[in-house]
């Protein structure tokens, strides 16, 4: 006996199949994998869809799924199976080549810090510091017809507490509000 391998099968039925003839279908392909001792691993029901093109005269099918563990001679009498029956009007048989395989691990660095605060860092910042004695250069706009020596991107830095906090656009004046009428006469 062969090994067994992995294959995943969907067939579409005739949208104007009954249950019962979906369970012969069904049944039938059951059968053949249990007389070759292999295993039905999964079996969906996807239900009615529309196809993408006209198959057969047919604009939906009723969507069976299979995932098998059988042998090599056992999928090719399924296929056989699949296109004798009346009811199965398109079908298709892939080979699971990827189930098997384990999801890889990303090797872990060992030469970096896990603290990325920077507080203990011994590296420095490139670029200047910023005083707290008010906005620094680096955090300013940058106006697009101005010619810095320096044409890095500026990055966002937190906020500083000792900096003076900006003052609003225009506060509204009490005469610019409008009245609000009162309700005693």
């Amino acid at each position: 006996m062969s090994t067994l391998l992995k294959y995943d099968v969907i067939y579409i039925l005739d949208p104007n199949a009954t249950t019962e003839e979906a369970a012969v279908v069904s049944t039938k392909i059951e059968q053949i994998v249990a007389d070759a001792k292999g295993t039905v691993l999964k079996k969906d029901d996807w239900g009615k869809r529309r196809l993408a093109y006209m198959v057969k005269k047919n604009r939906e099918g009723h969507y069976i799924f299979f995932h098998l563990s059988i042998s090599t001679e056992t999928i090719a009498e399924v296929t056989r199976n699949l296109r004798l029956l009346e009811k199965v009007i398109k079908f298709s048989v892939v080979k699971d080549t990827i189930s098997h395989l384990k999801a890889k691990v990303k090797p872990v660095r060992v030469g970096k810090s896990a603290d990325t605060s920077g507080a203990h860092s011994t590296h420095s910042r490139s670029g200047p510091r910023s005083s707290s004695s008010g906005p620094s250069r680096s955090s300013a706009p940058m106006n697009p017809g101005s010619s810095s020596p320096s044409s890095a991107p500026v990055q966002a830095s937190a906020p500083q507490a000792a900096s003076a906090p900006a003052a609003p656009a225009e506060a509204p004046t009490p005469s610019a509000t409008p009245a609000t009428p009162s309700t005693n006469p």
